[in-house]
């Protein structure tokens, strides 16, 4: 099995950068043109990089990007950026706001994980979910 240290320590810095990013963008802006231009950069990026991750002698396919998942997945990236934008804009923490929103998700998943893809329910995912939302109580306080 491969350890996911490595991916999840990239998507951990990539959160920080992220975060630090939303944080820091002109107020005044217009929020769809942000986003526009961020998802340029993420576009130029994901070209240049797109060659070191196929294997040597398959060619770039795009029949698995043309898909429903691809899609959902994108309606799901522009429901984060602006939720975070206009958290943000009207002083959201950066100290909290990733965890109070990761938080959230990890609960309103936690039913579709159990329902949809089978996964078990043991005491030990229970007294994490009881951890989490008092943590979220605690983060939401200030």
């Amino acid at each position: 099995m491969k350890s996911l240290f490595i991916p999840l320590f990239v998507a951990s810095v990539g959160n920080v950068i992220y975060h630090l990013g939303q944080k820091n963008l002109d107020a005044t802006a217009n929020p769809m043109s942000l986003l526009m231009a961020v998802y340029a950069v993420a576009f130029g990026c994901s070209l240049a990089l797109a060659p070191f991750f196929s294997a040597p002698a398959t060619p770039l396919s795009w029949r698995p990007v043309l898909s429903w998942p691809v899609l959902v997945l994108g309606l799901g990236v522009l429901l984060i950026e602006v939720g975070f934008l206009l958290a943000y804009r009207t002083g959201g923490s950066l100290q909290w706001s990733g965890a109070a929103v990761n938080g959230l998700a990890a609960l309103l998943l936690f039913p579709i994980a159990v329902a949809l893809f089978k996964e078990g329910v043991t005491a030990s995912k229970l007294a994490g979910i009881a951890m989490l939302v008092a943590g979220l109580y605690c983060v939401s306080r200030d």
